[in-house]
């Protein structure tokens, strides 16, 4: 189904936000073996006018993440405790695993509505989900994505 919806956004060129029962019972578990479809698609203002193709999201904790079309870049503006020094970043591409890195400016900080707990955002070639207060997962293309709570990184 998601493999579906992808190919008819790609033949419209948008990225589509849709809205779910709130009563969906998100998966369990915080590892890399999560089903991220298994949560409902949230409803809300995740798109700015300026960056075309692009979903944005805030995190009940308050970091600012985001998902780029066509397979990422997917990331947020933070890392947990356990990161590098000199980081401020986590991010993914489709063609390698997860990673932190540096970034001189926020590259998915956006005025944007928070992502609930429970709750995905997805677009062309990504998806997020809030799967607790203080953790978010990410995925893309290739089977790479990455779990970020305050404290720890996981990525794959």
């Amino acid at each position: 189904m998601r493999q579906r919806l992808r190919w008819l956004l790609a033949g419209l060129g948008a990225a589509v936000i849709m809205a779910a029962p709130a009563s969906a019972a998100p998966p369990g578990g915080d590892d890399a073996s999560g089903d991220i479809d298994a949560y409902p698609l949230a409803e809300g203002d995740y798109t700015t006018p300026d960056d075309y193709g692009w979903v944005f999201f805030t995190t009940p904790d308050g970091r600012a993440c985001g998902i780029g079309p066509n397979g990422g870049p997917v990331g947020c503006d933070a890392v947990a405790a356990d990161a590098p020094p000199g980081v401020n970043q986590t991010w993914v591409m489709s063609w390698g695993p997860a990673e932190y890195r540096y970034s001189d400016t926020a590259s998915f900080t956006r005025g944007v509505d928070m992502l609930p707990v429970g709750e995905r955002v997805e677009s062309l070639g990504g998806a997020c989900a809030v799967t607790s207060p203080d953790t978010v997962r990410c995925e893309t293309y290739g089977n790479h994505g990455f779990i970020l709570s305050a404290d720890q990184g996981v990525f794959w």
